[in-house]
């Protein structure tokens, strides 16, 4: 989509803008000058046909009064009463010649017969109205003047009036009627009301005169004589408008005369308000349209001037945008557009130094991150300093802030940088108390304790070196004339302070971390124990000499999976595993050394990165523990045959003869004796023989009948100590497992019995049968005396016996709980325990399920 031509430019954005709104206003205006007008046309011509109708209803009531005057005068002439034939003709003619009003004169009898008529034309025009004939009775009846309006005479243009006065005799009595009739259009007191009334066409209307029953005496128009009005009449004066014949629209204004029931009507199309609205409005529209356009090029070259600024604006804020900030921007004026311009100085100028400086910062942090030696770190930040003139930029450092003596302390660039090395000391301590010093001109104080003999600065400016809350020491900048350190100076400074105290941090850490190796590799050097050190993704990344010697093949083998330079299963699985704590398992070497290995995770972040591991040669331990093992077999089995003789002749001493009661007890104690060394030796072979896999014999045997055979025969025993010995199996529970029973049946008879053998009386022994996934899981549960947890991680060792005062009490080898061990072990599963001590103890013994097949394999016949 293609921007718009006001999207495009200010000046045409504003023009459409301002042209839409000078219209609009230019419309309004023309619209409220077209109503204005037109509201002032219509009062104008309202108060033009006011005045008109005025003047022209004034003239009626004179009309009429003098009228019916002058018939009355006449009538009172005694002639009227008296005279006849051709002489009253002759008086009515003197009567009209000498007040030129009538236009016909009549002289009727009571009964209305006509007795004379002046002119003599008159006597064969006379036809009386139906109101003439009407006020004939009316005359007779005492009404003494009357006035009717008649219709016009043959060819005249307009309605007449016919005045009548009763000519009276001594007595009062109506004896003859005079009437006279007088056309509108001869009257000379009528003229100037017709005048009036003629004036109205020349606005192309009209004027009516009519009379008190609402026919038209006088019109513009003769068709419309003595027709009725069918038009709003009323008591006061109106000015309405009303429909035209052609459906146009007239204004009508409707003046009633005063003291008369006539009324003057003046009607004036409605085109002529309008024209007179046209004519006043046409000069106000046309000077607002000549404005309207003066505005606009007047606003147009306004405009140019603004937007040729603003474009000039615009183009240096792209040059900004694009980073030219070298170009400088020319100010001029004060106005809005100079103090933009003025702005966008300050801002190019602003930012410029802004980039130099985070250029420069930019440079500092690749410094101080590419070099973990202070002496490369801190050059940039030297080099970032002296460009802001400085004569001497130095960073001293404290000696606790390095881990070696031998480490640099002090750090200087520029012309001045020696000349000043004086004062580093006594800037130390001052920025230890204060973490900013600035003096902008040091010759007008002595804030600092400068020797006469040494140089001095003009001014200064120094900020701490703080990271973590460690003080590392100061950099500061030396200047050789005064200077005011504005914010920007400061804030700039101490940025590069924090970077140089970051950068002291590091190099101190970093000579930590290489003293610590240096100290961690003579240590897995000097150990004896391989040493083997895995990552999170099982990559070998440290190994000592030791390991290098015992596994062999490991040159060049750093950064490699383990799968690849280590050959031995057991210590390739052990070292897999990042789960926490500490994991231990033999390893046998090629040449039959044996090691016993521990692997514990490195734990970073609460996550595991990597494994331990540490391996012990026990070759030696296994050697002797096999020694010590065939010499046990092989003395315990040389005892068999003593041990069978003395229980033998024991015996039979009360065959040879009567021993006393003290010979029996001697001789009942050299029998326990012998038959508990008997046991001890039967058990010594035992357990060598299953450690050794001798005789083991795996088939499918009913659990029960195990259970059976261990319960039975330890229930006596129980009874004997009052201790209550149940059992119980998980529903789902196999019929059969895939075990030696005799081992089996010892083993769980050996718990058992030690349950109840460090129970006392009144406890409880049970035994709980569970299936877990595993493989089926015996549970020995007493509430006996309980371990103590010094004693559980060599409960199962051979001849270990408890070091609670109630445990050595009871009589045993030690041997027991070893042999259950090696049981499970023989059969792939395993034993542990659970005990609070003196709550009671729980034995778990856990016998993998197998199948038949799986068993026929692991069988060993002897």
């Amino acid at each position: 989509l293609q921007p718009s031509p006001a999207e495009r430019s200010l000046q045409t954005r504003v023009l459409s803008g301002g042209g839409a709104f000078i219209i609009i206003l230019l419309v309004s205006v023309i619209l409220g000058d077209w109503i204005v007008a037109g509201n002032a046309a219509r009062r104008m011509l309202q108060d033009r046909l006011a005045s008109t109708a005025q003047a022209a209803s004034q003239s009626v009531p004179f009309f009429l009064e003098t009228g019916q005057n002058l018939v009355t005068q006449m009538a009172a002439d005694p002639r009227m009463l008296s005279g006849s034939g051709a002489a009253l003709s002759a008086v009515l003619g003197d009567q009209m010649h000498t007040l030129p009003y009538f236009d016909e004169l009549f002289l009727l009898d009571s009964n209305g017969k006509l007795l004379a008529a002046y002119p003599s034309r008159a006597t064969a025009s006379l036809s009386l109205t139906q109101q003439e004939s009407l006020g004939i009775s009316l005359a007779d009846q005492g009404v003494v003047a009357q006035t009717y309006t008649v219709p016009p005479a043959q060819g005249g243009t307009t309605a007449g009036v016919s005045f009548m006065a009763s000519v009276l005799d001594a007595n009062s009595k109506t004896q003859r009627i005079l009437l006279g009739h007088s056309q509108l259009a001869d009257n000379p007191l009528i003229q100037p009301l017709i005048l009036n009334l003629r004036a109205v066409a020349s606005y192309g209307g009209d004027g009516k005169l009519i009379d008190e029953q609402g026919r038209v005496l006088f019109s513009l128009n003769p068709d419309e004589l003595m027709s009725t009005y069918t038009g709003q009449t009323g008591q006061a004066p109106m000015f309405y408008d009303a429909p035209a014949p052609g459906g146009t629209r007239n204004l009508v204004y409707y003046q009633p005369v005063v003291g008369r029931s006539w009324a003057v009507i003046l009607t004036v199309p409605a085109e002529q308000a309008q024209q007179l609205a046209l004519d006043i409005a046409s000069p106000l529209a046309i000077m607002v349209l000549i404005l309207a356009v003066i505005a606009l090029i007047s606003l147009r070259f306004s405009l140019r001037f603004v937007t040729s600024s603003l474009e000039n604006l615009a183009s240096e804020a792209g040059r900004i945008a694009q980073g030219q900030l070298d170009h400088p921007l020319p100010v001029e004026g004060v106005d809005e557009v100079g103090q933009v311009r003025r702005a966008f100085e300050q801002m190019r100028i602003s930012l410029h130094a802004r980039l130099e400086e985070l250029n420069q910062l930019l440079l500092v942090s690749q410094g101080v991150a590419s070099s973990l030696e202070m002496e490369g770190a801190v050059q940039p930040i030297l080099e970032a300093v002296l460009a802001s003139g400085a004569s001497a930029v130095r960073v001293a450092l404290m000696p606790s802030g390095q881990p070696q003596e031998d480490a640099p302390l002090r750090f200087a660039l520029g012309p001045a940088r020696d000349a000043y090395a004086f004062m580093d000391e006594t800037i130390l301590g001052l920025a230890q108390k204060q973490p900013s010093l600035v003096f902008n001109n040091l010759s007008r104080g002595h804030s600092l304790d400068i020797p006469d003999d040494q140089p001095r600065p003009a001014a200064l400016a120094a900020v701490a070196l703080y990271h973590e809350n460690r003080y590392y020491g100061v950099l500061w900048a030396a200047f050789s004339q005064p200077h005011q350190f504005a914010e920007d100076e400061m804030r700039f400074l101490s940025t590069l302070a924090g970077q140089a105290a970051l950068a002291a941090a590091n190099a101190r850490l970093y000579r930590t971390a290489e003293v610590g190796r240096q100290r961690l590799g003579a240590i897995l050097a000097s150990t004896p124990d391989p040493v083997l050190v895995t990552d999170q993704e099982n990559r070998l990344i440290l190994t000592n000499p030791a390991a290098k010697r015992a596994l062999g093949g490991l040159a060049g083998a750093q950064g490699q999976p383990t799968e690849r330079v280590i050959s031995q299963q057991e210590l390739r699985d052990l070292l897999k595993e990042l789960e926490s704590g500490n994991k231990s398992a033999e390893v046998v070497m090629p040449d039959g050394k044996v090691y016993f290995a521990t692997a514990s995770s490195v734990i970073a972040n609460g996550r595991p990165v990597g494994r331990v591991c540490v391996m012990r040669d026990v070759t030696h331990f296994k050697e002797l523990d096999a020694l010590k093992s065939d010499f046990v077999s092989s003395v315990s089995h040389d005892l068999r045959s003593p041990l069978t003789l003395m229980r033998g002749y024991a015996t039979m001493l009360e065959m040879v003869g009567v021993l006393n009661e003290q010979q029996k007890g001697y001789v009942g104690k050299i029998v326990v004796g012998v038959e508990s060394m008997s046991r001890m030796v039967t058990n010594l072979l035992d357990l060598g023989r299953i450690d050794a896999g001798v005789g083991l014999q795996v088939e499918k045997t009913l659990i029960m009948d195990i259970v059976k055979a261990v319960m039975d025969p330890l229930q006596l025993i129980a009874d004997q100590k009052e201790i209550e010995l149940v059992q119980s199996a998980e529903p789902g529970l196999p019929e059969s497992i895939e075990a030696d029973r005799a081992l089996l049946q010892q083993a769980l008879f050996n718990l058992v019995e030690n349950a109840i053998k460090y129970t006392p009386a009144h406890g409880s022994v049970a035994l709980r049968i569970k299936v877990r996934p595993q493989g089926l899981q015996f549970e020995v549960q007493d509430s006996g005396i309980g371990i103590a947890p010094v004693d559980l991680p060599r409960l199962f060792e051979k001849f270990f016996r408890g070091s609670q005062r109630e445990a050595r009490a009871q009589r045993g080898s030690g041997l027991g709980l070893a042999i259950v061990r090696s049981i499970a072990e023989q059969h792939g599963g395993k034993v542990w325990v659970e005990s609070v001590l003196g709550q009671g103890s729980t034995f778990f013994l856990l016998i993998p399920i197998r199948s038949s097949d799986a068993s026929k394999k692991k069988t060993k016949l002897v």
